[in-house]
């Protein structure tokens, strides 16, 4: 493989976000007079884009219509507090853009809001390891659609075929292979599963990830097809 560029999703593989936001939906919801329980708030947040929770807290819950143009500000406070108790980064997914930034160039696609984004580079002190970051509002449609994934491609001027993408979600996985791009699915043990089937490679630490394994597994993919 000739490979140019590492892209990273944000949310779930860099930083074990979504569980928060999880815990901060469904408080936010409880405190709104909402029964709604924990496991209604995991199956809408985990790996769904905001458009898709905006779209779904409307259709479940009408009152909350008007809620919606400024709903991620009234959860902000939620999920800041939340956050000051749970640790945010995942260590060995950082340890590991810090150590592929070294000799490739390295990216950001998320799918939360460019504020989010920037403010977790900095909270993760990754700002000298990042060629590129593009949030939510940077590509159209979001995921699972590849715009995000085609976008960055095109600003860091490499081949589709070139990027190996960081995934934790079924829309990001999508994503990313619609792109035409290699796929490394994040499937932590202790966090909702997702659908993975068309990631390329599967892990449940970054940390156990090598460019080594990665010729391996594009050989043996190579193989099949021959």
């Amino acid at each position: 493989m000739d490979i140019k560029a590492f892209v990273f999703d944000l949310d779930g593989t860099l930083m074990d976000s979504e569980i928060i936001w999880v815990y901060s939906i469904h408080e936010y919801l409880l405190d709104k007079g909402l029964n709604v329980s924990y496991d209604y708030a995991v199956d809408l947040v985990y790996g769904n884009p905001w458009e898709y929770i905006y779209d779904e807290l409307e259709r479940q819950y009408p009152e909350l219509k008007s809620e919606m143009p400024n709903f991620i500000e009234k959860v902000y406070p939620y999920f800041y507090k939340h956050s000051e108790k749970i640790p945010l980064e995942i260590p060995s997914s950082i340890q590991l853009l810090k150590v592929l930034s070294k000799d490739y160039i390295c990216a950001i696609v998320s799918g939360s809001y460019r504020r989010d984004v920037i403010e977790a580079i900095h909270r993760l002190g990754i700002e000298e390891n990042i060629s590129l970051y593009l949030g939510k509002e940077d590509y159209y449609p979001g995921k699972p659609h590849p715009a995000g994934y085609i976008k960055a491609g095109e600003i860091l001027k490499v081949k589709p075929e070139q990027c190996v993408v960081f995934e934790d979600s079924t829309v990001g996985i999508n994503s990313a292979k619609s792109a035409g791009m290699f796929c490394v699915a994040l499937s932590r043990p202790d966090r909702p599963q997702q659908d993975i089937s068309r990631a390329d490679l599967v892990l449940p630490d970054l940390s156990l990830f090598s460019i080594d394994m990665l010729e391996k597994k594009h050989q043996e993919k190579c193989s099949a097809v021959e």
